[in-house]
């Protein structure tokens, strides 16, 4: 009875105007952890599963590039199924949890598989022109330029994010730029060389760099992983550009 008398007379205290406020939780600074403020890694496991999956089934196409066109479409299970899904996923995640900017980033790159895994289908339907034809990569030029100036927008808006994100974000942009370059090799040699099949030698550098955004993007998702099971998560690095 007593403690219950305690219990009410400090709940009662705790109310009473003048009373000290319970002391808030304290919110580590912008940058300091890469988790920080409002932002949680947990939507991270997701989201670079995603984009971890997609980005090794298209790796593997393009590192034997000399086979049919419609090894690229049976990886559209990939894309849409595995990549797509679990990004839009973790763009939700992020946008039930307020962080507006990995919700955009997810939404970004589950929507780039998604046109991709069109673009596959159109391309083997010869929707585009014939298979190897310069009408077909064209429009694949045409997708991958696209692409490429909206991930180096995305890079430079959100210097502020970890160092780990930014570097991932310059190598996509990089690879993206090189793919596109190789793919204009690729017209001039239809053109100009069309009895001398082979392949851009561009490409080549395209495929290391995707390996490359690879190797980092299974980086952040370790450190994800990591703090998710309650050990120390791996160091992003601080960001570029210091918050306010």
């Amino acid at each position: 009875m007593k403690q219950q008398e305690t219990e009410i007379r400090d709940v009662a205290g705790a109310a009473a105007p003048g009373h000290a406020p319970a002391p808030a939780q304290k919110v580590a600074p912008a940058g300091t952890d890469g988790w920080s403020g409002t932002r949680s890694p947990q939507a991270t496991m997701l989201g670079f599963a995603g984009f971890l999956i997609g980005s090794l089934s298209l790796a593997f196409y393009l590192k034997d590039i000399s086979i049919p066109a419609n090894s690229l479409v049976s990886s559209l299970p990939i894309m849409v199924f595995s990549s797509s899904v679990l990004l839009l996923m973790a763009a939700g995640w992020s946008m039930r949890l307020g962080d507006g900017v990995f919700a955009a980033v997810y939404g970004l790159f589950g929507t780039f598989w998604l046109s991709f895994s069109v673009l596959s289908i159109a391309l083997n339907n010869n929707w585009m022109g014939e298979f190897e034809n310069v009408e077909q990569r064209q429009a694949t030029a045409n997708f991958v330029l696209v692409w490429a100036i909206v991930i180096v927008l995305l890079t430079l808006t959100t210097l502020r994010l970890p160092r780990a994100f930014t570097i991932l974000f310059v190598v996509v942009d990089v690879t993206l730029l090189v793919l596109f370059g190789s793919i204009n090799q690729a017209i001039d040699q239809t053109i100009n060389h069309p009895t001398k099949p082979g392949d851009p030698w561009l490409i080549y550098v395209g495929i290391t760099s995707m390996f490359l955004f690879i190797a980092i993007g299974m980086y952040i998702f370790a450190s994800a992983m990591h703090g998710a099971t309650g050990a120390k998560r791996l160091p992003l690095g601080a960001p570029l550009l210091k918050s306010k």
